[in-house]
Parts: C-alpha cells; structure tokens; sequence
C-alpha cells in the first residue's frame, strides 16, 4: 500500500495579496471570498484538496496588518492562533521588489514557531521591469525559506508546481477528514460569507469595514429550491442607506449577484432575502465584534 500524506497549511501574508484567490484556485472551487479591498477575509477558514495518496488541509487566514481598532485586533488574532496547528506555512507577497519593514517584523515573528516556510511570489502577470527578480533576491537573502516560487494565482502560472512543493513538505500519515470533504465551514458560514463579499465589491469606496451577515433562515422548499433570509448589519443609519441604495437599487443588486454564487455552492435553486439592520458601534465591542464574526452565525 502507497503511503499517504497529510498536513495542515497556512497561507499567511499581508493583506491583500491574493492569498484568497490561490486557495480557489487550487481547489477549483469558490470556497473562500475575494475583493480588491484588504482585509476581506476575517475568520480561518480550512478548505480541503484531496487526490490521490494525500490531503492538504489549506487554511485561508486574515490579512496581516496593523491593527487599528478592536475588529481589526479580532482579525489579527485569528491569523496568528493559526500557525499552532499548521505543519507548513506559505507566505505569499507581491513583487514589491524588496522586504518592506513590516514584513520584515512579520518574518521574524513566523520564523519562531519552527514551520517550514515557502515563499509564494504572486501577481507576476503585474510585474514591471526587474521587480520579479529583485523581489526573489531580497527575500532569498533572509534564508528562511525552503523554496521560492514566482505564481500567478489569477491565471494559473505555476500552480502545479506550488502543489507539488506542499505535497512533497507533508509528514506522512493518514487524512484528517473524509476524502469527500471540501471545508469544515457551515453552509450558513459559506451563504454569509459570500453575501457579504458581494457587499465589500459593490460598496468598495463608500463603506468601511463596518459591515456583518447573519443567516436568520435557510429552508428547503417542497420544489427543491431553498430560500434563504439574511440579515446585513452596519453600524449606522447613513451606511444603510449606501447598502439599500437610490431606489432599492444597490441592495436588489447585492442579492442578484449573491444569488448566483450561492445556487452554484448549493446546486439548486434559491430565493434570497435581504434585510439591513443598525447595530450601533458593533465593531467596538467586544462581545459583539464575537457574536457578528464567529464560524458560525446560528441564530
């Protein structure tokens, strides 16, 4: 009998890189949300690659950034409990051509906790000049990394490869979850999830990190259709209005694309229901800011 393979890895970096879009990417699969505005994703979130003889358990963190409020040190704290459980780590950055300050504080702070760590260079379907090449250099020079690879997770360039790397890093031993398991996320956690991704693309100038989804309500219908009623919250009454929009006309756009995604992440069809609620300074508090965020947003 082949010997399998397993393991848990962790794509860390700044915010904004793409970690997100590689994840999908792999997969094949729209398991984990996406935007141009950083910090979108705000829980772990393990998303599962399985093929023959070995299983990767990818695990989608926040974006590594300075925090500026409680939500953001909320955000911050779930990326860095992340690295306990991991067995490898894939850092991903852009071709900035060289090591920022604060990357440089974030590299010191992995290298701690004893992970083999890859660099994945990303967007190099974006890079100017010798960018690339002078982005490889600086941070071969830190000798920490196992191996560099330049990606672009958008188009596909050296995804294979980036695959092969982490299935040649894994211990070897038997997979964690069943080999037809794609997340260990809810089907509500993944309704919210892209809801609210429709509402970081659509309000991208107007709104800031302001926003939660909570699932009131996922119920089969007799035809096999589900209908589904959603709750939007903000923290206050003007970003309301930005999320109904002139007319109803952002919302009702927010549901149309949201529809979408999640009829093909259920298979079948779905009526969707949005309603806004204001809750006043949520991101502020604490016990809320755990509440609106949590996996799993069971009400």
């Amino acid at each position: 009998m082949e010997s399998f393979s397993s393991g848990f890895v962790g794509v860390i970096g700044q915010t904004n890189v793409g970690k997100s879009t590689f994840i999908n990417a792999i997969l094949g699969k729209k398991l984990v949300i996406t935007s141009p505005k950083p910090q979108t994703t705000r829980n772990r979130i393990r998303c599962i690659y399985n093929s023959k003889n070995v299983q990767i358990v990818f695990v989608d963190t926040p974006g590594l950034h300075r925090p500026h409020n409680k939500l953001s040190r909320h955000i911050l704290r779930q990326a860095y409990r992340t690295l306990r459980e991991l067995d490898l780590i894939l850092y991903m950055v852009e071709p900035w051509s060289g090591l920022s300050a604060y990357d440089t504080l974030l590299l010191d702070r992995l290298t701690g906790h004893d992970k083999p760590i890859i660099l994945l260079v990303n967007k190099i379907d974006r890079a100017k000049g010798n960018a690339l090449e002078e982005t490889l250099l600086a941070y071969a020079r830190t000798d920490i990394f196992a191996e560099l690879i330049p990606i672009s997770a958008q188009e596909g360039t050296n995804l294979n490869e980036a695959l092969h790397t982490v299935i040649g890093c894994l211990p070897k031993r038997m997979a964690y979850f069943p080999v037809d398991m794609i997340t260990d996320q809810s089907e509500r956690f993944l309704v919210s999830e892209l809801i609210r991704e429709k509402i970081v693309q659509l309000t991208f100038k107007e709104l800031p990190y302001s926003t939660a989804v909570r699932i009131k309500e996922i119920e089969q219908q007799s035809a096999g259709s589900v209908h589904i009623r959603a709750e939007i919250c903000v923290v206050r009454k003007s970003q309301k209005g930005i999320i109904i929009g002139k007319h109803g006309a952002m919302i009702k756009e927010i549901g149309t694309r949201a529809r979408r995604d999640i009829e093909t992440l259920l298979g079948t069809k779905v009526f969707l229901d949005l309603i806004v609620r204001v809750r006043k300074d949520w991101t502020k508090d604490e016990h809320e800011i755990e509440i609106l965020t949590r996996e799993e947003m069971i009400v």
